[in-house]
Order: C-alpha cells, then structure tokens, then sequence
C-alpha cells in the first residue's frame, strides 16, 4: 500500500509574499513513492506557487523541502531536476521540427568527446522511456508529424527522461479531448506502477476522484484540508466551494428563433473542414463538439481568419466575410477567446490595457487617449466579471482564472456580434466557472451570438441551444432540446450508441 511507505519528498511550513499578498501561508505536504495526490484549489489559493517552488522556479520566504530526508536547495531548478521532480505543463511545449529523440532528451541529450552528439545512445535512452510508458511513436518521426495527444504524452516521457521520482502534472487533460482523457490518465498509472510519485493539479473534480490516492485542498494559499484517500466528487465541491451555488441547466430560457442569422456559413471546405453549414443567431449559443482534429475548433479558427478555406462562403449581417484576415473579422464584429490563454493577452501590459483593447477607439482623440473614460469603463467591466483587480497591475501577475476573466471582460466591451469561444473555462476553478457561464449568457441576453468549442461535454450541454458535432472535418450530427445531454453527446463524437 501506498500509505505504508516512508516518504520521500515533504514540503514544510512554505511561505510566499508577493507585494504584501501571501500566496502560500506555512503550506506544506507529503508523496510517497507511487502515490498520486491531487492538488486542489480556487484560482490564487497558492497551487502554482507551491509547483514553482518544488520545481525550483520560486524561492519561498520560509519553509523547507527534503527529498528523501535531504534539503532541497530552493530557488534552483536544476537542483529539483536533479533530485527527481520534474514537471509537466498544461501548455504544449515541444519542439515540432525536432525529433521524438530530440524532444525526449531535450536539455540532456548524450554527448561524448568534443561535445558530440551519440545519435544512436540518444535513440536509444527515448526508446526506453518511451516503452516504459507504452508509447508507440517511432522515436525518428518530426514531432510535428504527430497528433496532439501523442505530443503531449511525449512530454511525459521527456519528464521521466530525467529519472524522475515526482511528476508534478500542471492540468495535463484541460484541452484534451473527451475520448483522450483515458491516455493521459493511462500514462499517470504506468509512472505509478514503476513508482513514481504524482502530484495532479486539476480543476477536473471527477478525474481527481478517478485517479488520486489522495488529496490536498488549498484555500487563500493554506491548506485547507488533506484526505489521504480520494474524496467523491460532492466532498470536493463542498471543500472548495461551501457557498458554491451551481447554474442550474436548464434554466435559462431558449430564444426564439426568428430574425436572420447573425452567422452564415455556407460549403465552407479547406484543408481540415468539408462543406460546412452552420448558422448563428443573436442570442443563441451554438455548440461544436468533436475529438481532436474532428473540425470542430478547426471551424473557429478559419472564421477568425486564422486559417485559410478553398471553398463556400461566410457572412455576418448578410454581409460576406474575406477569409484570412483576423483583423477584417474583428472589424465585422467578431470576438475571438482562445484556449490557450497566452495567445489571448499581453503578458507585459496591465489588466486595464487588456480589457480597453477591443474598445480602445471609443476614447481615442488621435493620437490622445482620454485615460478617466478608460479606467471608468475598465472598471465596471472588471465588476461585472467579479474580478477585484488593481487596473494598473500587469496581466501576468494574475492566476490563470482571473486572466480568463479579464480577456472575458474585454470582449464585453467591445459590443461583438459574434463571439467565439474556444474552452472559455480551460483550467478555471470550481468557483470561478459558473461565474463565466453567467457572463457568457448575459452577452447572450445583450444580443451577442456565441460559438462554444468545449473539450467539457457537460458544459457543452449546460450551455448549448444546440451542439454541431464534427467529425473528420464535416458535421455529422446535431443535438438540441431533451436530446442535448453529455451522454448522447460523448456517444455522437465517438459514433457509438448512446
């Protein structure tokens, strides 16, 4: 048994202020070898402090780490490398034209005299890892040759390269598609039987019951709970959200369909897509569903004008769209969040200059911008989406939940008539998400037309009017009324019966 074991890494009494905000408050923990505890916690309870100091990007003000009874000296992410903690973020971050080898063995490749490369000991070392995992890539492949959640498991691979004894996952399954979460988590059991130590930092309440042995629970940077076996779903809620009210599905009222298509889309064809149709209303949220690759967020990404199309036609207000040019669907009236937070804001510039951008030129006089107007704006958005925020602080400063407010905020003023959102909740707390819901339905209410491309089925049915599935970049089936549930959702995108 897990618990039987002694353990090999404790985190004691950590303590982290930032500019007179304590982000970990005398936090601490314990892993055993084999075991996978899952770290749970709001948006700002301290999880990304705690991750930055054990891999040693942050040096905490007070506190200690031993690995195997040893001191970990902090504030090196060398050292933590070197002790067997390695990490696996939500971002993809590979090397596409490099190699499977090449990223596997990424920072520590073999090397022999004069500083030359072993290619065959390289191919050699990945392969190793690779089988231990049950990965079945030919390690000679470009990385840019294989599917997202074969590069994602290969980054797995590369963090146990380093001879790892903890595996600290970052959100591994948040832009994962249904149907692949089992891969992910197969990948997690495979560390655990040649035992590894896991930390799983999630929001997924269900995958956290699914596979942890245990549980810590952090609130306001302390820990606000510990179970050392796996707490059922509704234990968790109540543990990090006692005042926690849900959305109640349903509850919204439908609109009624009358007036012309916000959104047309007609034949569209291109390299990932075959003639779509798809319409858009004001007021509705239309919902794409589909496993990885299926067209479903390829469809957002060509309306936005990131990708090019061959065929067919798109049209706001009636009026045609010109493909490629992400600028010229903005001017239409079309709002865009992404996924991936990073491509969405400006890490360096504050929380006021990223939610102004969209309506910058409502108080731009020339090259002058009247500041007061701004900020008063500004401010009833950030009220809007409950984020209590100092306007002048940057962005980055900000835990990845209230960014996504942010962004949220600044499609707000910007008065879209089409928003498309792309996993608005990736990564977003417990607590935090039903506040993005809300604001998701009031744009609805305000007349805004919503696009939805969720990896979460439940929120893909919560949310929907209707949900457009996709499959192998042409849709397939739709779902809508008393038939628009998670269960005949998950059926239609794996073509099984519900």
């Amino acid at each position: 048994m897990v618990a039987e074991q002694p353990r090999w890494l404790e985190a004691r009494g950590l303590t982290k202020t930032y500019g007179g905000v304590r982000a970990l408050d005398n936090a601490s923990l314990a892993l055993r070898p084999g075991e996978i505890r899952g770290l749970v916690g709001a948006n700002g309870a301290g999880k990304s402090t705690l991750v930055k100091v054990l891999t040693g990007l942050v040096v905490p003000d007070a506190g200690e780490v031993l690995v195997n009874g040893t001191p970990l000296h902090l504030g090196r992410a060398k050292k933590s490398l070197q002790a067997g903690i390695a990490s696996v973020p939500q971002e993809l971050t590979v090397a596409s034209s490099m190699t499977v080898a090449e990223n596997v063995m990424l920072g520590h490749e073999p090397r022999g005299r004069f500083g030359r490369l072993r290619g065959r000991e390289l191919r050699r070392r990945a392969r190793d890892v690779l089988d231990s995992l049950s990965l079945d890539v030919d390690v000679d492949d470009r990385v840019g040759t294989l599917r997202l959640i074969e590069q994602r498991l290969m980054m797995v691979a590369r963090a146990l390269s380093y001879n790892a004894r903890l595996v600290i996952f970052d959100e591994p399954t948040a832009t994962v598609a249904p149907v692949e979460v089992g891969l992910v988590l197969g990948t997690i059991e495979a560390l655990r039987r040649r035992g590894v130590a896991v930390l799983y930092v999630s929001h997924r309440l269900d995958e956290i019951e699914r596979i942890c042995d245990s549980v810590t629970i952090l609130r306001d940077g302390r820990v606000a709970a510990e179970r050392e076996r796996s707490p059922t779903h509704a234990e968790l809620v109540k543990l990090l959200a006692p005042e926690h009210e849900a959305l109640e599905r349903g509850a919204r009222r439908r609109p009624e369909i009358r007036s012309q298509p916000v959104l047309a889309v007609r034949g569209l064809s291109g390299e990932r897509l075959r003639d779509v149709d798809l319409v858009a209303h004001a007021g509705e949220i239309v919902g794409l569903a589909g496993v990885a690759g299926s067209g479903a967020r390829e469809l957002v990404l060509t309306l936005v004008g990131a990708m090019p199309y061959s065929e067919g036609s798109v049209a706001i207000d009636g009026s045609r769209l010109a493909p490629g040019s992400p600028l010229r669907a903005v001017n239409a009236g079309m709002g865009f969040l992404p996924g991936d937070r990073a491509l969405a804001v400006f890490a360096n510039h504050s929380v006021r200059h990223n939610v102004s951008l969209s309506s910058l030129a409502r108080y731009t006089f020339g090259p002058f911008v009247d500041v007061s107007d701004e900020r008063a704006l500004v401010r009833t958005l950030l009220e809007r989406v409950h984020l209590r925020a100092d306007q002048t602080a940057p962005i980055s400063s900000f835990s990845g939940g209230n960014q996504q407010r942010a962004i949220v905020a600044r499609w707000m003023a910007s008065n879209a008539r089409i928003l498309l959102l792309d996993d608005p909740t990736a990564g977003v707390d417990v607590a935090t998400r039903p506040e993005i819901h809300r604001q998701i339905l009031d744009l609805c209410a305000a007349g805004a037309a919503v696009v939805l491309v969720s990896t979460d089925v439940d929120e893909l049915a919560e949310l929907s009017d209707r949900c457009v599935i996709f499959d192998r970049g042409a849709v397939v089936a739709e779902l809508a009324g008393a038939k628009l549930t998670p269960a005949r959702l998950l059926a239609a995108m794996t073509r099984t019966a519900a």
